[in-house]
């Protein structure tokens, strides 16, 4: 519930700004297509650096 009042609120203020409401939804898309970019390439690289780490850790000693 907290969120949908957020939410409503960041668009009030948007709208308050003079920024429309298709700047809004377009700023939306972009936060998604940047997750979607972060959640399938940046996570594996981050798992294979933390794999690389512990298969130094078992070999160093």
């Amino acid at each position: 519930m907290f969120s949908l009042l957020l939410a409503l609120l960041i668009i009030w203020l948007f709208w308050k700004l003079g920024i429309g409401i298709l700047k809004i939804v377009g700023f939306l898309i972009v936060i998604g297509l940047l997750f979607a970019f972060v959640s399938y390439l940046v996570l594996p690289l981050l798992a294979l650096v933390a794999l690389g780490g512990l298969l130094g850790l078992v070999f160093s000693h």
